[in-house]
């Protein structure tokens, strides 16, 4: 991914027919969250085609999807006409999330955390802060520690979770699961994270 234009790479790989995490199936680590009885407001960062917005609008969640990618979002809204279910979308770079209006009852990321690492991972967390609700919890699916090292996503250890989430957060869950892709199963790192701040959830 391109330090200087993060849009322009996303929106080239969205340009392919089929990019190998869009699989078109919710994460199995992720699906089972929307059978939840309560109807959460629930902020999809990084959504890509809409996969996860369909999954959680179709159970009766209130789903804003967010992609700095424009490609993604004008299929994510045409998919949300095909299944016909309500969402609403924003072109925003997830790091700052200026476009979203919180409070979120719950974040749901899927392969997005895993984008970014130092000082980009701890813009992220604290846009996430910014929108998520005193109490609200984070869900992420990420490349856990054991996944192949190339090119692409940061794989995620367990203690890159605890470190991310300090002060404001309290790690509810954390253990190993699958990251689906086209090209198999990849080990990953599933987590729940709460967030604990009285403050939270007002950018």
């Amino acid at each position: 991914m391109s330090d200087d234009d993060p849009a322009a790479w996303w929106d080239e790989a969205y340009e392919r027919d089929v990019a190998p995490w869009d699989t078109g199936e919710p994460q199995p680590a992720l699906a089972g969250i929307a059978d939840r009885t309560e109807c959460w407001r629930v902020l999809d960062p990084g959504c890509g085609t809409g996969t996860h917005v369909v999954h959680f609008a179709s159970h009766g969640h209130d789903v804003v999807g967010v992609d700095v990618s424009e490609n993604a979002i004008e299929r994510a809204r045409a998919k949300v006409d095909e299944y016909g279910v309500e969402a609403t979308f924003h072109v925003d770079d997830v790091r700052e999330l200026d476009a979203v209006d919180g409070p979120f009852d719950a974040v749901v990321d899927s392969g997005m955390f895993h984008v970014f690492a130092g000082a980009e991972r701890e813009r992220y967390v604290d846009a996430l802060a910014g929108v998520l609700a005193g109490g609200g919890r984070l869900f992420l699916v990420a490349f856990g520690a054991d996944a192949p090292a190339d090119d692409g996503p940061t794989p995620v250890a367990h203690d890159d979770v605890r470190d991310a989430f300090t002060d404001g957060w309290a790690v509810r869950e954390v253990r190993d699961a699958g990251f689906e892709t086209r090209n198999g199963t990849v080990p990953g790192t599933y987590a729940v994270v709460e967030r604990t701040a009285e403050n939270s959830g007002t950018a």
